[in-house]
């Protein structure tokens, strides 16, 4: 029988995401479990572009930087992606997306995932420039997908090339190792849907990734890996039936994970900039109580 979070600590939850949540992830709860309007979510979100089409402005809380990056465009791109199909929105989306064509960089066969200028704000110590520059995928493989995703708004020469430079680096150079750069390339995966060939040519190699990534048991997951629920957010997720089993002990220990705030927060911190990382902390309990709530809906397990 499911487990289902209870009704006061779901109320909690609630709480903290309305009063405590950053404008944008509190509209989005909204939009989601409350069914407001969605488009106070996008304009919430339009607050962090930039004139360039990109986004910044601490969008992604650990890096705090106003010009536009990588990280926090694709970033921007995943929360356009809840949204529903609507005129203002595609605007957005095109935007975003001239950005990439216009800073792709072609000794890169892609994009900095961070500019250089980033190294001048607030930011979490990992976030230095050229990181990740071994590590292709993230966030290449992403920003591919995009465009996959939006063929139909925004035409680059690119893509097709970049497609095949994408499965190439995955069949031949990736080392499988780095967790964020496999959640690229799940998204990745989830683009090509309508090209069967080349979604089967990496599939075996891409099993090999979750494999080394995403570790089963939660007594070995210690250093930099990832747990079921990070590539699966519901049923109906491609790689649903590989974790089903744990899956119900994942869910009880996401409910464990809530706070007496009522939000969920992040396992990790900066180690620099002390006077800012309380900032990014608590955006971050929004995002990850907003996360939570999904996953936890998504499974049936609110009480709601």
């Amino acid at each position: 029988m499911t487990k289902k979070m209870d009704i006061s600590s779901f109320k909690l939850a609630q709480h903290f995401m309305k009063n405590h949540a950053r404008p944008l992830e509190r509209a989005l709860y909204e939009y989601e479990f409350e069914a407001t309007n969605y488009k106070k979510a996008l304009q919430e979100l339009i607050a962090f572009q930039n004139p360039d089409g990109g986004f910044g402005h601490g969008l992604e809380p650990d890096l705090r930087c106003n010009e536009s990056s990588a990280l926090a465009t694709t970033y921007a791109l995943g929360i356009l992606g809840e949204l529903p199909a609507f005129e203002e929105k595609k605007n957005v989306v095109c935007q975003a997306l001239d950005y990439f064509i216009t800073s792709y960089q072609d000794d890169h066969t892609g994009w900095d995932i961070i500019p250089v200028e980033a190294e001048r704000s607030p930011r979490a110590i990992w976030w230095q420039y050229g990181v990740f520059s071994d590590n292709w995928g993230n966030p290449n493989a992403d920003i591919v997908g995009f465009f996959i995703q939006y063929r139909d708004l925004v035409t680059y020469e690119k893509l097709d090339m970049l497609i095949d430079y994408a499965i190439q680096h995955l069949l031949e150079t990736c080392d499988l190792a780095e967790m964020h750069e496999l959640f690229c390339y799940l998204r990745l995966y989830e683009q090509l849907k309508l090209n069967t060939k080349k979604r089967t040519k990496i599939e075996d190699r891409l099993q090999r990734f979750i494999n080394n990534c995403v570790i089963a048991d939660p007594a070995k997951r210690e250093g930099y890996v990832a747990g079921p629920l990070q590539i699966i957010d519901s049923p109906k997720s491609t790689h649903y039936r590989k974790f089903a089993n744990i899956l119900p002990m994942e869910l009880d220990h996401l409910i464990g994970q809530q706070a007496t705030d009522g939000a969920w927060a992040p396992n990790w911190e900066w180690h620099q900039y002390e006077n800012d990382w309380p900032i990014a902390e608590k955006e971050w309990k929004g995002i990850l109580t907003l996360q939570a709530l999904r996953i936890l809906r998504n499974f049936k397990y609110l009480p709601i």
